[in-house]
């Protein structure tokens, strides 16, 4: 998925700006070739260059609403019909320099149009473009004067536009390498190495964005209860695949917006954006289910708490923290929200997890 969103980021700041002018000027250039055209009296090339004028505007009108894919794929089959538009040179009763002249500027066109695609795509049409140009100039007969002038400047033209497209993609791909080693040493300075969440530093982050914003966000901090005997009993490995399958429980257990984080040894937190303090109750819940379904005896302590846009990170936690703490006092294994703190004036109103209902909570804190 974040593969996708950031192909389509690139098509969308690279390529689309790039189309959209070069649709303009194509539709411009048919337009006052179709206009001379009609001066010169070929009556049959000037329809079909209107037509082409009106074809980009459309395409250019309706660019921002059509997919990446679609958008790719407009150009491609437009400049296979006008590459090999030359050959039927007779049928269109055009004069043979205007047709050589029209195929210089298709050629052009053409690697432009295609400087974002595949090589091999590229190649081929540069393929196609040179050997409708060899057949145009072969019925021509002509082997003297301007036409030899222009099939040299045809030849300069493709291998200039050859070597400048290689250098392009050769510059283009060392960028490119380098934008993605910049963009996983980013993702690896916000994400934890063993869990995978995102790490402290992200949290404080987007934490302090989302309140600068306005946004009203309510803070789940999760402390696995007891995990320390863990580590003694069945050793760290144990310990770290615990972490990891509790991580993955409550990254399955949050909605698409949410952050799940890991701020400590075998502390997390999760970033509610626009959830009220009962919603993020209700979100809690269901951690507490899924870490339960994935690692069985895992015991959890969760805090709750709501905090307003606009206000300051460090409160917000300070308060989940007291609730946190008050479900640890009050019998580990317990979701306790600021809240009901407040309602009960500093004294811990404790609820059991929902799997706790049933059956008492016994010794908390091993993983099986």
């Amino acid at each position: 998925m974040d593969r996708r969103r950031e192909a389509r980021r690139s098509f969308t700041e690279k390529e689309l700006p790039f189309l959209r002018l070069l649709s303009v000027i194509t539709a411009v250039w048919f337009a006052a070739s179709g206009a001379a055209d009609l001066v010169m009296g070929y009556p049959l090339p000037a329809v079909l260059d209107f037509f082409m004028a009106l074809l980009f505007l459309f395409f250019r009108l309706r660019m921002h609403s059509m997919p990446p894919s679609a958008v790719r794929s407009f150009a491609p089959p437009i400049l296979l019909f006008l590459n090999l538009l030359p050959l039927f040179g007779g049928f269109l009763e055009t004069g043979f320099y205007t047709l050589l002249v029209r195929h210089l500027v298709t050629l052009l066109g053409t690697g432009l149009f295609l400087q974002y695609r595949d090589i091999k795509v590229f190649n081929t049409y540069l393929l196609i473009n040179a050997l409708s140009f060899a057949g145009v100039f072969l019925q021509s007969g002509n082997f003297e004067g301007e036409a030899v002038n222009l099939a040299i400047c045809y030849v300069f033209i493709v291998s200039g536009m050859y070597f400048f497209n290689a250098l392009h993609r050769k510059t283009s791909g060392r960028l490119a390498a380098l934008a993605d080693a910049e963009r996983r040493a980013r993702l690896m300075a916000s994400r934890d190495g063993l869990t995978g969440l995102y790490n402290r530093r992200r949290f404080d982050e987007e934490f302090t964005r989302l309140l600068a914003e306005g946004t009203d966000v309510s803070l789940i901090l999760i402390d696995l209860d007891d995990f320390k005997s863990i580590n003694d009993s069945r050793g760290h490995a144990a310990g770290d695949e615990g972490l990891k399958d509790t991580a993955a429980a409550i990254a399955g257990a949050v909605r698409k917006n949410d952050v799940p984080c890991r701020v400590g040894g075998d502390e997390f937190a999760v970033l509610l954006p626009s959830c009220p303090e009962e919603m993020g109750r209700r979100i809690a819940e269901n951690i507490c289910r899924r870490v339960r379904s994935k690692v069985p005896l895992a015991g959890l302590s969760i805090g709750v708490a709501f905090a307003p846009g606009g206000g300051t990170p460090r409160d917000a936690f300070k308060r989940a923290d007291e609730a946190l703490y008050s479900a640890k006092a009050g019998g580990k294994g317990r979701i306790v929200t600021c809240s009901e703190l407040l309602q009960k004036e500093g004294e811990a109103q404790a609820a059991p997890c929902p799997h706790e209902k049933e059956k008492a909570p016994g010794p908390a804190g091993t993983f099986n």
